[in-house]
């Protein structure tokens, strides 16, 4: 459940928890303000009505037997109770009677008050319908509004939230664009409101800024670092090849040989290390039209010779439909030759296969092994910078190729993953049409 639908339903809560404490506070009130209104008109009945007890001869009873005084209301009972109950009634005759007693009270459907007179306890009634139907209309009108409350709680708390989380959407996919490595030296857009957000996107701007000047300085070490070794290591391998060709000891030559290889492979590795701080940092990429389906084809038949020389079969699957890219042509051959380089050597057997085709607004492009696949553990770290996968695989590579496909893929605003199949491996590129 999205933080904006929760706050929704709290806010749509707590207005149905207002709406009902004042509901019930309504009734209650109402009910007690009619109430104390009907005692009123009961108590001022008793004082009209009070003359007309009389006790002449020693007998009680009312003076106008049969009718109520002219200015109280119609359903009014009049009951008088003397010592051994009652003694005479006026108007309607509540059933069942109510007990003789000072002070209001609730009998059944009627509300009564009583007060002694001439020692006897005279007592004015009056029927509860009236309050329970004005309490009733209160309950009809409240059952009527509160889901209509409730309704417009609901759809106006869902917008208001809308707006007040509107700068954290942002936030959130600006911060998702720069995860891409696409525009990460880029800051954060700060909202207008100078509030606890603008300080947020503030203090996130202010370590973009820190990290982004510390990948660049890695970058840049790394890229003169590469620079400043090549010269010598080309240098050092014209040296030994003019030594190999100049010497006639064999156990000179084995030593030579040893150190050619070892030179050609500090050769390569400063190589990789200056296409990836390139790659990483965008520099000399293009953006152009690019076809896929000649750059794969291009690439496969660069490389199939190496794989007839191993015995492995390359086998090409390519769509009818034409697939275009934006991006560097070099930067992408470069990242399929690392993914073939790959299956060349870890494959001892079996084929290699090169599937190109569409996704929805994606271009797909697997290169499938059947060399045994990765170690699971080993999936979520291939395209880290130096990680081998195993021990052994240390003695053949840099650990450099799959971090350099990575940061080529990212650059052209598409991502890499790696799985294992029932076979092997396969490594999968997608890159936006």
């Amino acid at each position: 459940m999205s933080l904006r639908l929760r706050l929704t339903l709290f806010y749509a809560l707590l207005v149905a928890g207002v709406l009902l404490l004042a509901g019930i506070s309504l009734r209650l009130g109402l009910e007690r303000i009619l109430q104390s209104e009907l005692d009123q008109s009961l108590q001022a009945a008793l004082i009209l009505a009070e003359p007309w007890v009389n006790n002449d001869n020693g007998r009680l009873g009312l003076s106008q037997e049969g009718e109520l005084p002219p200015k109280l209301p119609a359903d009014l009972a009049l009951l008088l109770y003397g010592p051994r109950g009652l003694v005479e009634a006026l108007g309607p005759k509540p059933q069942p009677l109510p007990a003789a007693r000072i002070g209001c009270f609730a009998s059944g459907e009627w509300r009564f008050c009583g007060r002694g007179v001439e020692g006897a306890i005279l007592l004015a009634g009056r029927p509860l319908a009236g309050l329970e139907a004005s309490l009733e209309a209160l309950n009809r009108v409240l059952w009527a509004i509160a889901p209509g409350a409730l309704l417009l709680a609901l759809g106006l708390g869902y917008f208001l939230v809308g707006r007040a989380l509107g700068p954290v959407r942002l936030l959130t996919e600006a911060a998702r664009e720069r995860a891409l490595g696409r525009i990460w030296n880029r800051p954060l857009p700060e909202p207008s409101v100078r509030d606890e957000l603008f300080t947020l996107s503030q203090a996130f701007n202010a370590l973009l800024k820190s990290l982004g000047e510390l990948i660049e300085s890695e970058r840049r070490f790394t890229q003169d670092a590469a620079h400043e070794l090549r010269t010598p290591l080309t240098v050092l391998l014209g040296r030994l090849e003019q030594a190999q060709e100049k010497n006639h000891d064999p156990q000179v030559a084995r030593a030579l040989e040893q150190a050619y290889r070892s030179a050609q492979r500090l050769l390569a590795l400063v190589e990789k290390l200056l296409h990836l701080a390139r790659a990483e940092a965008g520099q000399g990429l293009l953006r152009e039209r690019v076809s896929l389906h000649r750059l794969v084809a291009e690439e496969v038949e660069d490389m199939r010779p190496l794989f007839e020389v191993k015995g492995l079969a390359l086998h090409v699957l390519l769509p009818q439909e034409p697939l275009e890219v934006t991006g560097d042509r070099l930067a992408l051959g470069l990242a399929l030759r690392n993914l073939l380089e790959n299956a060349l050597k870890f494959t001892p057997s079996g084929e290699v296969r090169v599937r190109l085709r569409k996704e929805g607004e994606w271009a797909l492009l697997e290169v499938e092994d059947t060399g045994g696949g990765f170690p699971e553990e080993a999936l979520p770290h291939l395209f880290q910078r130096f990680y081998q996968a195993r021990v052994e695989h240390r003695r053949s590579g840099s650990g450099l190729g799959l971090a350099l496909v990575a940061a080529i893929v990212r650059w052209h605003g598409g991502r890499v993953e790696a799985t294992n199949t029932a076979e092997g491996a396969r490594m999968s590129l997608w890159l936006p049409l």
